[in-house]
Order: structure tokens, then C-alpha cells, then sequence
């Protein structure tokens, strides 16, 4: 007889994986004029069908930064990571650095597919310097 493996939070969140949900950039940042995924949008996407396979979502902020985790009951399961706050100086930009670590955790945590406009940006190589001689 061969035993049935239960389903741990690896597993549900690969079956959300295969489910290939994707988010849409629903807002507009009218001061770098890019779009960008709301964490309204995320968590429309995302939360009602990880509600359904089981896991649960914690944010909370602690003193190093953003924790999110990604709980299964059933199997005692979770998956933990950290987004540090970076500049956050004053309450209002403490705000901003939450809503951007929510957004980005959850994002990166499960895999969704959300082009990142100003993350390109920062990202891209700069430019070569023109020697004239």
C-alpha cells in the first residue's frame, strides 16, 4: 500500500503556480510616469485562491523590516521572508516603504508574473562614458 504524501506549503504553492495567475498594473505613478500593480491588485489575486489550497498570509512589521510568511495549518508548514525598510526616516515614508514591501514580497514570494517598470530602471547598466579626444 503506498502512503499518500500530505500537502505541505511547498506543494499548495506549487498548485497555485500552475493556476498562472498574473497581476495587472492598475495605478499610475504620475512622477516617474510609470504604471504599476497596486497591492490591491496582488491581493485580489492572490489571496482568496492561496485562501483556497489551504495557506494563509501574515504581513507585519517588525524592527529589521517587513516579514511576510505564507502559512499552511494543515501541515505546519511556512515560508518566511524579510524586506528591509530603506530610507524610511519619518512615519509617511515608513507607509510608503510597508504598501512597497507588501507588494514586493508577495510578488516575489509567488512567483507572479508583473513587468517592473522602475526596478528596470534601477537596474539597467549605465551608460558608457563618450571619451573625445
Amino acid at each position: 500500500m503506498e502512503l499518500k504524501k500530505q500537502p505541505d506549503i511547498y506543494t499548495q504553492l506549487l498548485a497555485f503556480q500552475k493556476l498562472g495567475i498574473s497581476i495587472k498594473k492598475d495605478k499610475r505613478n504620475p512622477h516617474f510616469k510609470n504604471d504599476y500593480a497596486s497591492l490591491n491588485e496582488v491581493l485580489d489575486k492572490v489571496k482568496d485562491t492561496l485562501n483556497g489550497l489551504g495557506v494563509f498570509i501574515i504581513q507585519r512589521p517588525k524592527e529589521e523590516g517587513l516579514e511576510t510568511a505564507l502559512y499552511h495549518p494543515e501541515s505546519s508548514t511556512r515560508l518566511v521572508g524579510i524586506v528591509p525598510f530603506i530610507n524610511a526616516t519619518d512615519m509617511q515614508k515608513l507607509g510608503g516603504a510597508i504598501t512597497y514591501a507588501r507588494r514586493y514580497a508577495l510578488v516575489s514570494m509567488l512567483a507572479l508574473e508583473d513587468e517592473d517598470d522602475d526596478g528596470n530602471a534601477a537596474s539597467a547598466p549605465a551608460p558608457t562614458p563618450t571619451v573625445r579626444r
